[in-house]
């Protein structure tokens, strides 16, 4: 399997790199849209124009690494569900209701579905203010709810990725079922593949800020870094991210494959980015000593991201359990 970039994704990366060093906050989409970046995550059956993992890794990496919190996910796999017959329009935000309070990662129970109304609650639904249109999913199915619908109520406030989200009060509201969730495991597969490697950009970040303080602060005259013990620690962190980084990029690799083997990788993968994703943290903190445990620095932020998007659609014990099992990753 040939891991390198093409001619066109490498374009996407400059691309990409240079629009988030110009821009950031409430500029950031507007010019990632303009860029059509969203549309880089799609196929052209989606109305995009690739949809690739590599594409897709390759976009998130760069958000994670920059820290941008946007409701990006949860438009990709909106707009790709929707495509099957109601497209939405380019720039619309999608969100996606997955999260269901007072559960684990069980779908359907705390929501019930009797005939095309449901009723329940979902929760830490990014995206969910001002979306053009909400996606549900219940136990085995997907579903397209108005945001202006009967019975919805849209309880905001703010997450701990820095973005907005939302608990979703549905109380007999019409929806339209789109499919099964197995007609929309390869969609779900690409949201997965999409919170990995943010969470792998983000590790990327913390690590490079760790080893910047290591190197900068002094202690008896000399960095930290030049003490051995830190040292060590310090190589295994960087050790840790690439073992994160390759499978990411195995899960990439295998996004089209057919389901077991692709399911297989998803679960590798996030078991793997969840395990690390703890190491890092805990060890970033310790390392930085006093500063790494204050608010004001960015350190703090990357954690966050962080323990968001290894928890996003099943942390690393719930697809354990599932590899374990031999199950599907979407049941």
């Amino acid at each position: 399997m040939d891991f390198q970039l093409s001619d066109d994704h490498r374009m996407l990366q400059d691309s990409l790199r240079g629009i988030l060093a110009r821009h950031s906050g409430e500029a950031l989409m507007p010019a990632l849209q303009e860029a059509g970046v969203p549309q880089a995550l799609l196929t052209e059956a989606e109305g995009g124009f690739d949809g690739s993992g590599a594409a897709v890794a390759l976009i998130f990496e760069a958000l994670g690494r920059a820290g941008a919190s946007l409701p990006l996910i949860g438009t990709m796999i909106g707009a790709a569900a929707l495509a099957q017959g109601q497209p939405a329009d380019d720039d619309a935000t999608i969100a996606f209701a997955d999260a269901e309070p007072g559960t684990r990662y069980d779908r359907g129970v705390a929501i019930s579905v009797d005939g095309d109304r449901l009723t329940g609650r979902k929760t830490m639904v990014a995206g969910a203010e001002g979306a053009a249109a909400i996606v549900v999913t219940t136990a085995d199915a997907l579903w397209l709810v108005a945001p202006d619908a009967t019975g919805l109520t849209v309880r905001p406030y703010p997450l701990m990725d820095d973005q907005r989200g939302a608990d979703l009060i549905l109380d007999a509201t019409p929806a339209v079922r789109l499919g099964a969730l197995t007609d929309f495991d390869a969609v779900l597969a690409r949201g997965v593949l999409a919170h990995a490697a943010y969470a792998l950009g983000t590790l990327s970040a913390a690590v490079d800020l760790t080893l910047d303080y290591l190197r900068t602060r002094k202690q008896f005259g000399q960095p930290l870094i030049a003490f051995q013990a830190l040292a060590h620690r310090a190589a295994d962190l960087s050790v840790e991210v690439e073992q994160a980084r390759s499978a990411v990029t195995n899960f990439a690799g295998h996004l089209d494959a057919e389901a077991p083997l692709r399911d297989r990788h998803l679960q590798a993968c996030k078991v793997t980015l969840g395990r690390v994703a703890r190491l890092v943290a805990e060890e970033s903190v310790q390392l930085h000593g006093g500063i790494g445990m204050t608010e004001e620095y960015a350190l703090g932020g990357m954690i966050r991201r962080l323990l968001a998007a290894d928890t996003a659609m099943g942390d690393a014990d719930f697809h354990l359990e599932r590899f374990a099992r031999g199950e599907p990753a979407f049941a």
